[in-house]
């Protein structure tokens, strides 16, 4: 079968662009499909008549019938609800609904496809729980965690370092009004910051002690390819403890990683089922690797804009070659990630006005397929 590569991604993510540009310019025929265009501006059926089934989804810029594929992306999978049509007693039921529909409907579409990552796989090693079972059975170093909604374990847990825990919810979560958007950043937590014991037990949390840091490593796992990146978090004044918070500041480098921590990556990358992740570690001043989650389908391009290292067209090699050991040499390199920044951006700004972003200004925020 020819190659042929399906990205599934929303509409704003900037990663879709840009690997669906590369892979054009690699003569690689590519559909980007953004389903978060289901329900609001699209239509997604299926159909069983006999023996058969049709799977048939038709939004603002694709219709496909019973597709085929020899690498499925699995981005970011969404779908947005238009909430200014749907009483507020119904969005729940609504939300569901596509939940359910979508998770068969994915289930349908080619399974001796490539996926990055398989569906189930990903949703698994979405839990920090499970990825932090799984990386200390595969030998990784990891920090002394609490996960809890008890407010006397919680309150134990900081007292017994001594102030030095920082607090982590168990997956992003937003807020947004009219004018601002905010989320949760690692935070260094004291005892007297908890707020009353009734309301700490109806948000379970990860509380975890403070590694001290040299600096942290990001290191973007492609099949049993590993690409490092040394981020010099301590350099910041306001990413010491997130590196998130100085994005403007931060810098980074390339960095070679040692065989011996590509083959753990690659062993619990195989143990949660995983064919891509992105790692995060901290490197402590004894010089011990410490790992903190690895990203399932976590950012990579911003480490290629500050490094120059091409990791645009290493994954782009690994989509189209389809396994994990697939083969990559920097020299012969033909893609560059700020080369496509232009046509990435110009080919976001044309989808953003046909599809129900800009549309549906009182909408609810797109929900992952996963979210349940």
């Amino acid at each position: 079968m020819a190659k042929k590569i399906l990205i599934i991604a929303s509409v704003e993510d900037i990663h879709s662009y840009a690997v669906a540009k590369a892979l054009e310019k690699k003569g690689i025929q590519t559909v980007l499909w953004h389903s978060s265009d289901f329900p609001a501006q699209g239509t997604e059926s299926i159909q069983f008549s006999n023996r058969k089934h049709d799977v048939m989804i038709n939004d603002s810029e694709i219709q496909m019938i019973n597709p085929t594929f020899s690498t499925i992306w699995r981005r970011r999978p969404s779908f947005t609800i238009n909430n200014k049509i749907l009483h507020p007693a119904d969005q729940e039921y609504a939300q569901y609904q596509c939940q359910e529909f979508r998770r068969s409907l994915y289930d349908l579409l080619p399974q001796d496809a490539f996926w990055v990552n398989p569906r189930e796989k990903g949703f698994r090693a979405n839990s920090k729980i499970i990825q932090h079972d799984s990386a200390k059975t595969i030998g990784l170093k990891t920090p002394a965690t609490l996960y809890s909604n008890d407010p006397e374990r919680i309150r134990e847990f900081i007292r017994s370092y001594k102030c030095s825990v920082v607090f982590k919810p168990l997956q992003a979560a937003y807020w947004q009004n009219n004018e601002y958007v905010w989320t949760n950043y690692t935070t260094v937590i004291r005892e007297k910051d908890l707020i009353e014991d009734d309301v700490l037990r109806q948000t379970p949390a990860i509380y975890q002690e403070l590694v001290p840091k040299s600096y942290e490593l990001r290191i973007t796992m492609m099949g049993k390819r590993a690409f490092g990146a040394k981020i010099l978090s301590q350099q910041t004044k306001s990413g010491k403890t997130d590196w998130r918070c100085s994005y403007d500041e931060l810098q980074i480098e390339n960095w070679d990683v040692p065989d011996s921590l590509s083959k753990l990556c690659y062993n619990l990358l195989q143990k949660l089922g995983l064919v891509f992740g992105c790692f995060d570690f901290i490197v402590t001043p004894e010089n011990e690797w410490i790992f903190l989650e690895v990203n399932q389908m976590g950012q990579f391009l911003f480490v290629e804009n500050r490094t120059k290292f091409p990791l645009l067209d290493a994954f782009t090699e690994f989509l189209v070659q389809a396994k994990v050991d697939f083969k990559w040499d920097m020299s012969t390199a033909s893609i560059k990630y700020p080369d496509l920044i232009p046509e990435a951006e110009e080919m976001a700004k044309k989808a953003l006005e046909k599809h129900s972003v800009d549309k549906y200004e009182d909408e609810s925020r797109k929900k992952e397929e996963q979210v349940r």
